[in-house]
């Protein structure tokens, strides 16, 4: 992520690179069906997602149908990744 980029801007980034689309095309309510994403390529953008990010997609992403999905997804998958460096960095008082 580069910095002072928002999750959503990198997710259409990504997208539009994947997919050679226009970013200004992926509004977050926009079906992925309707940009001609079919589910394995939207399993293969969101192993993309994960190596630039350093998070770790679940075996089964879930309900996955928009721009916003995948924007959430990252989200939630960023926050618990952050929660888990806090708590490795805490000094364990054994």
């Amino acid at each position: 992520m580069q910095p002072h980029e928002s999750t959503l801007a990198l997710v259409q980034r990504v997208l539009a690179a994947e997919f050679n689309l226009k970013q200004e095309d992926l509004d977050p309510a926009r079906g992925l069906d309707e940009l001609g994403v079919d589910s394995l390529a939207v399993i293969e953008a969101l192993f993309r997602l994960e190596n630039e990010l350093q998070i770790h997609m679940p075996g089964e992403p879930g309900s996955v149908r928009t721009v916003r999905d995948i924007v959430d997804l990252v989200d939630r998958l960023l926050a618990e990744r952050d929660i888990g460096k806090k708590s490795e960095a805490k000094p364990s008082h054994a």
